[in-house]
């Protein structure tokens, strides 16, 4: 029986090596796949691609990047700024992920000022200063495209 274990374990040991160039071969194609769907526009497709490849290599930070834009093309600015911290904890010096997190705050930060001023009373000194803020931050965010890619 200990004998037979050992047999498996060795066969096992020795397909290793060929299963792990399986898998990654898989991996550079859906690498290859998902870059294909983001340059063509495919954003649906190119998310779910994106996705499997932040389960299947998690700490690729072009990954999360690419994801962050996804994410902020279809106005989802949470996600999208969840992808840019995670993208900026394995490569903090890229300064296309802090860019572009900058720019989600600031959308995100508009859309703060403009609920506040609709709640908040016409003769409340907050009136005048969420409009002037969200006045203010309005040409820049017009303005203000995302980082391109490597």
């Amino acid at each position: 029986m200990a004998r037979s274990l050992n047999r498996r374990t060795a066969l096992l040991l020795a397909l290793l090596p060929l299963l792990a160039a399986c898998a990654s071969g898989s991996v550079y194609e859906q690498h290859q796949n998902a870059v294909l769907a983001y340059e063509s526009g495919a954003d649906a497709r190119a998310e779910a691609l994106y996705q499997g490849l932040a389960r299947a290599a998690p700490n690729d930070p072009e990954t999360w990047l690419r994801l962050g834009n996804l994410y902020a093309r279809s106005n989802r600015p949470d996600n999208a700024a969840d992808a840019y911290q995670r993208a900026l904890l394995l490569a903090p010096g890229d300064a296309r992920a802090w860019y572009n997190l900058g720019i989600i705050r600031q959308r995100q930060a508009h859309a703060a000022f403009i609920q506040a001023h609709h709640f908040v009373a016409d003769d409340d000194p907050l009136h005048a200063r969420t409009q002037a803020l969200s006045d203010r931050l309005a040409p820049a965010i017009a303005d203000a495209q995302p980082a391109a890619e490597k």
